[in-house]
């Protein structure tokens, strides 16, 4: 009997003892991942830094006067050794706003002269963005975009299908618009805000919705917007 309460004594001893050192050694260990994990990241932060500046100095095309905000991150340099390095190129008075990200690893980005990208704003290579046409805030222009047919293979491992969007001169993107690969936006026309566009739109054309519809045509006649049937198409274009 005695013996039995001398063990039981023993072990809730031990237990006392050896649980707050595990626990301790668990939370420590913990504490050293989560060290090396923060002195990860600002080396990796210090790595893009070094990137961007390369980038902003070396690898962009630009006639002055024209804008790229400094928190804007630019992806131009390829991350995958031996693969070709795309032009971004912006015209006179053209403009990259705050928070942009553009990248160029599968096709050129070409601002023409007076061309603007929204704050917060996402373009992928091939994109090409004529005079004077903007696009608002938080949108994604994207020249490309991942395969996926083969369910045998994880998606990233498919390649690629690359088909560039072209938004010609004065045309008008609202905030929030995502324009996917092969897509050509035609002179003057308005892509009204939150609009998934899938495919081509007409010049002097207001399409709106997901996907994005012809709603408006320009009639030079009397010189009006005018509604159009549902019926029109954008064939030819």
């Amino acid at each position: 009997m005695w013996e039995t309460e001398a063990k039981d004594v023993g072990v809730k001893r031990a237990r006392r003892i050896l649980l707050p050192a595990i626990e301790y050694a668990g939370s420590s260990y913990a504490v050293v991942e989560s060290v090396l994990g923060f002195v990860r990241d600002i080396v990796k932060a210090i790595y893009l830094a070094g990137i961007q500046l390369y980038t902003r100095l070396v690898c962009v095309e630009r006639e002055i006067p024209s804008s790229i905000r400094l928190r804007a991150r630019l992806d131009v340099v390829p991350r995958t050794p031996g693969r070709e390095r795309h032009r971004l190129s912006l015209g006179k008075h053209s403009l990259i706003e705050t928070y942009c990200v553009v990248c160029t690893w599968h096709g050129d980005v070409i601002l023409e002269e007076g061309a603007s990208v929204g704050i917060g704003s996402i373009v992928v290579g091939p994109v090409q963005i004529g005079e004077n046409a903007a696009c608002a805030q938080n949108c994604f222009i994207s020249g490309q975009s991942h395969l996926y047919e083969d369910i045998s293979k994880n998606f990233r491992r498919q390649g690629f299908q690359i088909a560039p969007v072209i938004i010609q001169k004065d045309a008008w993107i609202g905030s929030n618009c995502v324009i996917l690969p092969g897509v050509k936006i035609g002179n003057n026309s308005v892509i009204g805000a939150g609009s998934v566009v899938v495919s081509n739109i007409p010049p002097y054309s207001v399409a709106v919705g997901n996907p994005a519809k012809v709603i408006k045509k320009y009639d030079f006649e009397t010189e009006q917007w005018v509604r159009v049937r549902e019926s029109a198409t954008n064939a030819g274009f």
